[in-house]
């Protein structure tokens, strides 16, 4: 297996050895857990991953066709995964239409653009420079509306619209001193799976809730997916890939070992429901009706997605 496969494991390794060296300087009075190790090592990928405030920001359009190089090859790999392809691009269509919808009120106005990753073990989603939104299908299995879907496509859109996602490329570019375009579209996409600090996580979910809110939707549908979330990780209900395959499955075989998925990662879920809770009763949200998760030109979407 070529070296470059590899990166995505030793990514995780080293930030996993500079999370335990940082908890035993800082003496972090925490009982050790794969959700402790994970929430330290996201504070560590930050700060390896700070862009320096000298910095100018990376222009839309440089931005955008880095993202639009990553997301093409990713793109390639995903077709080598066995599965239907009129399904997927069934629900693909589905995600662009709320994604679209729910990217209506964004600061920035760029292509933006959603993408499905038809792999049962990849319990996650992230988001790529320049507007590309990928949703693993084992995270829709854990909604049970449109409502939620929504600010989980918010809370990516706005790692892309608060700049995180452009902060990473820029800074991941000065530490391995990559200047060209084409040098810096060979980043791994690992590092942008990772996860953020936790005021970055935080912030995407306030901004990210807000847009699925402004949209329409209900900041019920979001709560509603962390409780769930708790519940499924409680009971360990994880499936592991025999063998991982290329690069989204190498990572989704590390999210998974390491019970991360998309909500275990840092911070934790009941601190991010207590923000939203807290939002809504300051800005007087109403707790409407959730929306059932499906569209007008896919009905059978809920029912696919179970079975699947």
């Amino acid at each position: 297996m070529p070296i470059k496969h590899y990166i995505p494991l030793a990514t995780a390794v080293l930030s996993g050895a500079t999370a335990i060296t940082l908890i035993q300087r800082r003496h972090i009075n925490t009982p050790p857990s794969p959700q402790t190790l994970l929430a330290a090592a996201a504070d560590v990928q930050h700060e390896i991953t700070r862009v320096p405030a000298h910095f100018d920001h990376i222009s839309d359009a440089d931005e955008i066709a880095v993202g639009d190089v990553m997301a093409q090859q990713l793109t390639v790999s995903l077709k080598r995964i066995h599965s239907d392809p009129s399904q997927n691009i069934r629900i693909e269509a589905y995600l662009q239409e709320v994604g679209t919808r729910t990217a209506a009120h964004t600061r920035r106005k760029l292509p933006w653009r959603f993408h499905y990753i038809p792999d049962p073990n990849f319990v996650n989603a992230f988001a790529l420079p320049g507007g590309h939104i990928f949703v693993g299908q084992g995270l829709l299995p854990l909604m049970q509306s449109e409502d939620a879907l929504a600010a989980v496509l918010g809370h990516e859109i706005e790692h892309v619209d608060l700049r995180h996602c452009a902060e990473r490329v820029q800074t991941q570019a000065q530490l391995h001193q990559l200047g060209a375009i084409g040098q810096i579209v060979g980043l791994p996409i690992s590092i942008f799976i990772a996860g953020y600090s936790k005021d970055q996580e935080l912030e995407a979910d306030r901004d990210g809730t807000t847009l699925a809110v402004q949209a329409g939707y209900s900041y019920t549908g979001i709560l509603q997916l962390f409780d769930d979330f708790d519940s499924t990780a409680a009971k360990g209900n994880h499936r592991l890939p025999a063998r991982p395959t290329g690069p989204v499955r190498e990572a989704a075989q590390l999210s998974l070992a390491t019970i991360s998925g998309y909500f275990a990662s840092h911070p934790p879920s009941a601190q991010r429901a207590m923000q939203i809770r807290r939002m809504a009763k300051d800005l007087n949200w109403p707790a409407q009706s959730l929306k059932a998760l499906h569209s007008s030109s896919n009905p059978d979407f809920v029912t696919q997605r179970i079975s699947n």
